[in-house]
């Protein structure tokens, strides 16, 4: 799992830019379940990927090994 720029405080101390980490959770888990586990809200996770493809809808069911990304809202002028 990778979470991205603010996001990236969600994860372990210490997490360095780009760092993966590994997380355990339990089968059948949702996208909505484990950002609500990593304590992230909805708005804050605009791109969720899942294997370099983007998720449709939070409430798919993660799988074993799956590489998930997290991106919040990107800003800027």
């Amino acid at each position: 799992m990778k979470l991205f720029a603010t996001l990236r405080d969600r994860g372990p101390e210490g997490l360095a830019i780009g760092e993966s980490f590994t997380l355990s959770i339990k089968r059948n888990t949702t996208f909505n379940q484990l950002i609500k586990e990593l304590k992230i809200l909805p708005e804050e996770a605009k791109i969720i990927m899942r294997n370099h493809i983007t998720i449709k809808s939070l409430e798919e069911t993660l799988q074993e090994n799956d590489d998930v990304a997290i991106f919040p809202p990107i800003g800027g002028g």
